[in-house]
């Protein structure tokens, strides 16, 4: 018995059996703390401005004035960084689809845009990019059956290639008004928590999965107490600290015009009131991502009435305070500048961090920096 327990763990060192860092246990020597990095800092487009062609459907005439927007990125298990956003003539246009492109080891140019999902019926919107443990791709997206995301149906789609091929869509939620924006996050207990938001009255919801979404819950959370803690706070953004609490940055929508953050320490069933930050939030999308040395980065508009100037802000406490901020772009290059919308990523390789975002929605751009930047070491 021994003897075969000896072999079997020889086998399993052999063959590639997941790390202790791919389980998402971050006590080991690849933290990248940045007092050993040196600061790096580049910025770019993934396309040149208005090259990606779109048409209308009802005209079919091709035109480069088109619709980039809502971008969300992700690194797949080879060390390729994947940007995921929907384009077409216009922001809800019956046109608009879901494309990707890619940015693979040491290459220096992003991959040409290609289309991952589109119905044709539909104009689709917001996806977000999950690569679970095994390496297998989602993409939570919305479809409109209408002409306002009021409209909006979940759905998802998936690829065990790394992008190679797709599933059809799979419809999470046929019932209106509830709409996706930013990734899942694996929670304490082994559950996939999806964080989303009604539209039509203006606050968050979630989806539980305990089977990575082969089948999933509802959570609507439709009490008046809930509603009165976190009205005017849409497309949650989530965390899983050390401790297992779950802390969520939103989108404010009241006239206080800062990130709202709202707790849980049991997994997502209850939360703490919205309480506001100090960070200034125009009314636009936010994200932030938790550090393999435990550090969190969020990434928004440093701003209380704009969508410029793009910045982040690094909080050594789970995102109650921030003690150092840096713009990730403040030169405007258009009378009124949008650049916004932005997602972001750690990579697990080398610890440096990425961000895409919508550049005034001629393009994604993007921007590759690490945590001794935002420190200023």
């Amino acid at each position: 018995m021994r003897f075969a327990i000896a072999v079997l763990a020889v086998w399993m060192l052999f063959v590639g059996y997941p790390t202790a860092l791919e389980c998402g246990d971050d006590d080991d020597d690849s933290t990248f703390p940045p007092e050993e990095q040196e600061p790096l800092f580049e910025k770019g487009f993934i396309l040149p401005k208005d090259s990606l062609e779109c048409a209308p459907y009802d005209t079919g005439i091709p035109q480069f004035n088109c619709n980039n927007h809502g971008s969300t990125i992700a690194e797949l298990p080879d060390g390729t960084i994947a940007a995921v956003w929907y384009h077409g003539v216009a922001e809800k246009s019956r046109d608009a689809r879901i494309v990707w492109s890619l940015k693979e080891p040491g290459a220096e140019e992003w991959t040409w845009p290609e289309v991952i999902y589109d119905d044709p019926e539909h104009s689709e919107g917001n996806p977000a990019l999950w690569v679970d443990e095994d390496g297998k791709l989602t993409v939570f997206f919305v479809s409109i059956f209408g002409d306002s995301w009021n409209q909006s149906v979940v759905r998802m789609i998936t690829s065990a290639d790394q992008g190679d091929t797709w599933s059809p869509a799979t419809t999470l939620r046929d019932d209106y008004c509830w709409m996706t924006r930013h990734r899942p996050v694996r929670l304490a207990n082994g559950e996939l928590f999806l964080p989303l938001y009604n539209e039509c009255l203006a606050y968050p919801v979630f989806m539980r999965s305990g089977d990575n979404f082969a089948t999933w819950t509802e959570e609507e959370n439709l009490s008046l107490k809930f509603y009165w803690d976190h009205r005017g706070q849409i497309q949650p953004s989530l965390v899983v600290l050390d401790d297992g609490t779950v802390s969520a940055l939103t989108r404010d929508g009241t006239l206080d015009n800062h990130i709202k953050r709202m707790v849980s320490d049991d997994s997502g069933a209850a939360w703490t009131a919205s309480e506001s930050t100090a960070l200034p939030n125009s009314g636009t999308s936010i994200d932030q991502v938790r550090l393999l040395d435990g550090n969190v980065v969020v990434v928004y508009n440093d701003a209380p009435d704009a969508r410029f100037p793009l910045t982040v802000a690094l909080s050594r406490d789970g995102g109650a305070t921030f003690d150092a901020e840096k713009n990730l772009i403040d030169e405007c290059d258009a009378p009124a500048c949008a650049y916004d919308y932005p997602s972001i990523t750690q990579s697990t390789h080398d610890g440096s961090i990425w961000v895409t975002y919508s550049h005034n929605r001629r393009t994604i751009g993007w921007v590759h920096f690490n945590e001794a930047w935002v420190l200023g070491n």
